[in-house]
């Protein structure tokens, strides 16, 4: 690094002494070994910046390793979440579908109900109107007995004088006569008459 200036003390024509030839080697070497440690300190700095650029960037991307794991577990809760409302809407449906079945079910069932209770009313009306038919034909065969025993009583307490008077009297006897045809005729009336309902309480 000298050599100039050794070059120009010797074209100056004077020599250099091993003192002064020492010293400068001594500076020299300072100076080398000055611009050396400059040189290790900012490669120093720069391999704390460098470290520092590294430690970030591991940082960073831990952060962005947990972001994902986050992420993902996310995702899965978000899946699940989904498929629950899926199995919760499928539930639902299969309980709609249930209930549409015991609608129709009962709606079945009540209709069977309804026949049954109408052809019930329809025999209950049937029976009434044959039980009615029954009790006044009862009746009527009650009245007829009534007036024979009636027409034996009178003719039984009648005076042998007016006994004989009826017997003479044509008009006595066929009055008894037509009041037992009205009687028959009556009778064979109700008979024949068609059942036909009647208001009654069911």
């Amino acid at each position: 690094m000298d050599s100039p200036k050794i070059s120009e003390n010797e074209e100056s024509g004077r020599l250099i002494t091993p003192q002064d030839a020492c010293n400068r080697i001594a500076e020299v070497v300072q100076e080398a070994v000055r611009k050396m440690e400059l040189v290790a300190e900012e490669k120093m700095g720069l391999y704390k910046k460098a470290r520092l650029a590294v430690e970030a960037c591991d940082r960073e991307l831990d952060e962005k390793a947990r972001a994902v794991q986050e992420f993902k577990a996310e995702r899965l809760r978000k899946k699940q979440q989904v498929e629950e409302l899926e199995s919760i809407v499928r539930l639902k449906q299969a309980e709609a579908e249930m209930f549409q079945l015991k609608a129709s079910e009962a709606r079945q069932e009540a209709e069977r109900l309804q026949s049954i209770a109408l052809a019930k009313s329809e025999r209950a009306e049937q029976d009434y109107a044959s039980l009615y038919l029954k009790r006044r034909l009862e009746e009527a065969e009650a009245e007829k007995q009534f007036l024979f025993e009636k027409i034996k009583l009178q003719d039984g307490h009648r005076p042998p004088q007016a006994s004989s008077s009826a017997a003479s009297d044509p008009s006595h006897a066929p009055s008894q006569t037509m009041m037992l045809s009205k009687i028959q005729d009556l009778l064979k009336n109700v008979r024949s008459m068609p059942p036909k309902s009647e208001p009654h309480s069911k």
